[in-house]
């Protein structure tokens, strides 16, 4: 059995000086510039063991989804059963509430490669931090979809930042990680829902109105905050690869080899089209995916 009692009185008496390290954290992130850049960058080898470790947590967490899933949807949403206490969810849903500390320090990594972290990124890392210290000791169910989740988006984000495309055989990586990361919001909002709609029937939930509606608002900032960041972005690749197409094609028609540099271009660009993206965004280099 995993000493959940005893290591969440330990969270809530760390509640007010995470805050304050949230608060510092916000604080460095917006206004520290790094003057030169850095000969040395250690992105990539955080990416990758953050890929690994993530992927290491969200095996372990496996049986606890499964249990719950076998056991019902009114379960799965409502009833913690072992997934504080059990050995390896309690494990991992502790572990996972620590992360969100060594989170932070992924900023720093940013700062001294010379990179300014985006607005959502920062934002994200402190809600994060905020959200997994406040509900760790409310020992609410909905939390086991709300790890899992999370590990899974982080495998793919990590994976890619760390140039391992996951599913690229099956679609452009850069779908796959928006998707994850969109996901990881969408669907524990849906179950914030049907937990809600549960306990106004009244039927036992372990879970609390405050704390689900206080859930619904952060997922639906987040959603939209991410929805937004990802379309604006796609709108603005569409754009400048339309104006590309465009030049190519004007080139072409000055040339006798109009037709074979057509077929050219049209194999390219199929599977050029993540090179091609993070060529117009480098930014996607950059943690623009705010796990």
């Amino acid at each position: 059995m995993f000493p959940y009692s005893w290591f969440s009185s330990a969270v809530n008496v760390s509640f007010i000086p995470i805050h304050l390290l949230g608060i510092l954290y916000v604080f460095i992130a917006f206004n520290f510039r790094p003057s030169h850049n850095s000969d040395r960058s250690y992105l990539k080898e955080w990416y990758y063991f953050n890929c690994v470790f993530q992927l290491g947590l969200g095996l372990l967490m496996i049986p606890e989804i499964l249990i719950s899933l076998f056991s019902g949807w009114h379960y799965s949403v409502c009833q913690a059963g072992s997934l504080y206490t059990g050995f390896l969810s309690g494990t991992v849903v502790f572990i996972w509430t620590i992360t969100k500390i060594v989170d932070l320090f992924e900023t720093l990594l940013l700062l001294y490669d010379a990179r300014r972290p985006l607005t959502i990124h920062i934002i994200h890392h402190f809600l994060s931090l905020s959200y997994a210290f406040t509900f760790y000791s409310q020992n609410f169910a909905i939390h086991r979809w709300i790890v899992f989740f999370n590990l899974t988006a982080h495998v793919f984000l990590y994976a890619y930042l760390s140039g391992y495309k996951i599913l690229n055989r099956w679609t452009p990586c850069w779908v796959a990680v928006c998707s994850s990361q969109m996901l990881q919001l969408i669907l524990p909002f849906i179950a914030t829902l049907s937990a809600a709609a549960k306990m106004t029937r009244g039927t036992q939930c372990d879970a609390n109105a405050l704390g689900i509606f206080t859930l619904q608002i952060g997922l639906s900032v987040m959603i939209l905050l991410f929805a937004d960041f990802y379309w604006s972005r796609l709108q603005e690749f569409r754009r400048k690869n339309m104006k590309k197409l465009e030049k190519e094609q004007k080139e072409d028609t000055d040339s006798s080899k109009e037709q074979t540099k057509q077929e050219s271009m049209s194999k390219k660009r199929s599977s050029d089209e993540t090179a091609i993206f993070e060529n117009d965004f480098p930014e996607l280099r950059s943690v623009v995916f705010s796990p």
